[in-house]
């Protein structure tokens, strides 16, 4: 592979003097061939102490030189293979894990110093050499480990899991500066979205309070950016003052999702302006990944930015992300009567489903990648959603076609859920078998909307959104509110309502009204309110959308 092909510090460094590999078989052949183990490098773009590393550590010249004579190193961008990340991340990144030639981990950690990288490089090198039969041992281990984590039976979904996470999500909410825990300080956007949507399901300010005054501390803080919009990566403070500079496409689906519900008007177009003038493509209207963080450039007023040169923006285009942010878009241009999003998404959703799905196949992750679960799921629920708010072209179709392919290469047939990757890449720890929490989540929030919408009795996708979530019922104990995105597809199994109208402002009424409610466009002027296979009277006015909602859920109730 081309040393063009890997992204080093945009600062001056001699990283590109490292024989680097790309992660293939061709390269775990070679290490194999010649006896040597792989130095597992995971970094980002936009990954500040990755770019540190560069400058440094793998700057240095008898750092440089053991590892190209001991070792085969193998660089993984984080964005581009979160499979691999999955398995091999040591706790952040920069990622420095030492492997097996057969990919199988002997240590590892994060950033590494110029001498004791060279320390660890000697070390482990030297172990290689002489300890081979306890390695091969460990490597039988390790495949016995792949095999015992297909075979995990699923779990049971408990009635009272979406109360606990909302309790443990209260629990570690910091009532003087908003968000959860201390310090480092994280958005969380899915926790601030459940209270958002438990408060007006249960109607409780108490929660609402909560989320709101988190979305208003963190826009007042040092985490925004004050002059160019956008929200910084996290909080390495729990006041929120002091962040990380980067700035992600990532993030920004579930924040703009959670100031549209919260009806934060302001920091949603400050937020939006800033996504559509420096990361969106103009030629194309998809968004880049991310910005680097400029601790000096974003330390600047108005005047002094526009003197100097803007951090590096990664251009390459995720397709999750981007299917994640037309959501967000669609939902808060019908909630907050922002026309101008709707018709972003629009050509977002145009431009990445020409670009990235084929029919049968699904949609390929980012340029020359493809089989990775977080753009299936998303995809899913974009085209859901496309669908939902009118968008032209058969969206239901396109989503039925994503369901199929979720199930044929993802799924699990015997229990259940879906697999982060379509096993094609059986490299090294790829050849185990993870089920993800947020993945499969995402996935129940799409197949359950897809089922109301869909009404085919043939293809009961209400069923495999609740077998994705039992697939993954043993994790929430273990993650608290990190399991809030879990909570909110739970929850919407039993509450979904149906609005089925033809009239913009009565659609808009219904998401106001209910949080999960879904729409179902159709040429009438009026709208006829739905709860399983109980409709209501048509009706005409918006406060006539919210009472008859009121009636459905009193009705299911």
């Amino acid at each position: 592979m081309s040393q063009t092909e890997f992204h080093f510090s945009p600062r001056p460094n001699r990283a590109h003097e490292i024989n680097w590999h790309g992660w293939s078989e061709d390269s775990f052949a070679e290490a194999g061939r010649l006896k040597r183990p792989i130095l597992l490098s995971i970094s980002a773009v936009w990954c500040h102490w990755c770019h540190v590393m560069d400058e440094t550590t793998y700057s240095h010249p008898g750092v440089i030189d053991l590892i190209n004579r001991e070792y085969l190193p193998i660089r993984v961008d984080n964005d581009l293979r979160p499979d691999i990340n999955q398995r091999y991340n040591m706790g952040g990144w920069p990622t420095t894990a030492f492997l097996t030639s057969t990919g199988e981990i002997l240590t590892g950690a994060t950033y590494l110093p110029a001498d004791q990288m060279a320390d660890a490089l000697a070390r482990v090198s030297n172990y290689y050499r002489t300890h081979q039969p306890e390695i091969a041992n460990k490597v039988l281990e390790g495949k016995k480990r792949g095999t015992s984590a297909v075979a995990r039976s699923a779990g049971t979904l408990d009635e009272a899991a979406v109360d606990a996470i909302v309790e443990a999500t209260k629990n570690a909410y910091d009532s003087e500066y908003g968000g959860f825990g201390s310090a480092p300080k994280f958005p969380q956007t899915d926790a601030i979205l459940l209270l958002l949507e438990q408060a007006q399901l249960r109607s409780d300010p108490t929660l609402r309070g909560m989320a709101t005054h988190t979305l208003d501390r963190m826009a007042a803080g040092g985490t925004y950016d004050h002059v160019e919009g956008g929200f910084f990566r996290y909080s390495t403070t729990q006041d929120w003052s002091v962040p990380h500079f980067e700035k992600m496409l990532e993030d920004h689906g579930g924040l703009v999702s959670a100031l549209s519900l919260a009806g934060l008007k302001t920091a949603l177009d400050s937020t939006t302006g800033y996504l559509d003038r420096v990361l969106r493509d103009s030629a194309s209207g998809l968004y880049a990944g991310s910005q680097d963080a400029d601790e000096h450039y974003y330390s600047l007023d108005v005047e002094g930015r526009a003197g100097a040169s803007a951090p590096y923006v990664d251009r390459r285009i995720y397709t999750s992300w981007n299917a994640a942010l037309a959501i967000a878009y669609l939902d808060a241009a019908r909630r907050c009567e922002r026309p101008s999003l709707r018709d972003s998404a629009s050509v977002v959703l145009e431009r990445l489903f020409a670009d990235r799905y084929r029919p049968g196949a699904g949609l390929t992750h980012a340029e020359g990648v493809d089989g990775q679960l977080p753009d299936q799921v998303w995809g899913l629920w974009a085209a859901v959603r496309a669908h939902q708010a009118g968008l032209s072209g058969d969206w239901l179709g396109t989503a039925r076609d994503i369901a199929g392919h979720l199930d044929d290469r993802y799924g699990d047939r015997e229990l259940g859920g879906y697999f982060d990757h379509a096993g094609a890449d059986q490299l090294g720890r790829l050849s185990e078998r993870i089920k993800p929490l947020t993945e499969n989540s995402i996935a129940a929030m799409a197949l359950a909307e897809l089922d109301v919408l869909d009404g085919d009795p043939e293809q009961p996708y209400l069923v495999r959104a609740r077998r994705a979530l039992e697939s993954v019922a043993a994790l929430p104990r273990q993650y608290g509110l990190m399991a809030a995105v879990f909570a909110r597809a739970q929850d919407r199994l039993g509450h979904i309502i149906k609005v089925s109208t033809g009239n913009e402002e009565l659609a808009r009424a219904g998401v106001l009204a209910h949080p999960y409610a879904v729409i179902d466009p159709n040429g009438d002027s009026r709208a006829v309110v739905c709860v399983g296979t109980i409709c209501l009277a048509p009706v005409s006015t918006p406060g006539a959308v919210g009472e008859a909602i009121l009636e459905a859920r009193q009705a299911r109730a």
